[in-house]
């Protein structure tokens, strides 16, 4: 299976006003607020069934990221082996383990080897079944 399109994650300075922006404004409705102190983010997800899910995230430690930047998040099959075919080809891969408040693991292609975006690998289903609760 090639890599679909999961989710579009944007670093927010402050994730309030951003909801409003982007769930009253934009009209993507009611956000999924999710807290992951372990790793000094707050998210917001905007959850769309029959399309992408929009998160907003908003972080208070050391990150790469800034506000603007978009991350990419991409659906894959197997995260193992995307993770080792992407390694194969030169990339460095980070392998993300599950935390305590963000039950998934996931992998990271850097902003330096994308690109200038980074790219987030999510296990099929994954993220909307977190957004969603189900997880």
């Amino acid at each position: 299976m090639k890599p679909v399109l999961d989710h579009i994650g944007i670093l927010v300075p402050a994730l309030e006003p951003a909801l409003t922006f982007y769930g009253e404004t934009l009209g993507l409705g009611a956000a999924v607020i999710r807290d992951i102190p372990e790793l000094q983010l707050r998210l917001a997800f905007f959850d769309n069934p029959d399309g992408t899910i929009v998160e907003l995230v908003e972080a208070s430690g050391k990150s790469e990221l800034q506000p603007g930047d978009v991350v990419v998040a991409l659906e894959v099959e197997d995260l193992d082996a995307a993770i080792a075919e992407y390694r194969a080809r030169g990339l460095k891969v980070y392998d993300q383990p599950a935390t305590e408040n963000l039950p998934l693991r996931r992998g990271w292609i850097t902003k330096g080897a994308a690109h200038g975006t980074v790219i987030e690998l999510c296990p099929k289903g994954a993220v909307a079944a977190f957004v969603r609760g189900t997880l």
